[in-house]
């Protein structure tokens, strides 16, 4: 198997769907738990804004790779590092993944969006 196919498997399109779902999770589990995060004007909100909330989805992937029996490529199971890059880069692409597999999933059972609906993940 080559190298492109290891990459774009249906196991790591089911991991960008685990992160995004893990990230979106733990987003409302600290919005619920801590109000002040939402609260407009404060130093906490600025940092949950622009710091932790991009950051979620590469520490979930990272951590989510740790775990031994997730299924990683052959070229990235050597070492737990090579695991955590791999999961870093899952995280990054994940929110991607998720958008263009919603959209093509949308686009087969024709259903069509709203005038007035924004698409947001």
């Amino acid at each position: 198997m080559d190298v492109f196919n290891q990459l774009i498997s249906v196991e790591n399109i089911v991991l960008c769907f685990a992160i995004v779902a893990l990230v979106w999770f733990q987003r409302k589990l600290v919005e619920l738990s801590f109000p002040a995060v939402l609260k407009e004007g404060t130093k906490l909100r600025k940092w949950w804004k622009s710091f932790f909330i991009p950051l979620g989805p590469i520490g979930s992937g990272g951590l989510l790779t740790l775990i031994p029996q997730i299924p990683v490529p052959e070229m990235f199971a050597d070492g737990s590092v090579s695991r955590i890059v791999f999961g870093v880069f899952l995280g990054l692409i994940s929110g991607l993944v998720f958008r263009l597999v919603k959209k093509n999933f949308i686009n087969q059972i024709g259903a069509k969006k709203k005038e007035d609906e924004t698409e947001y993940l």
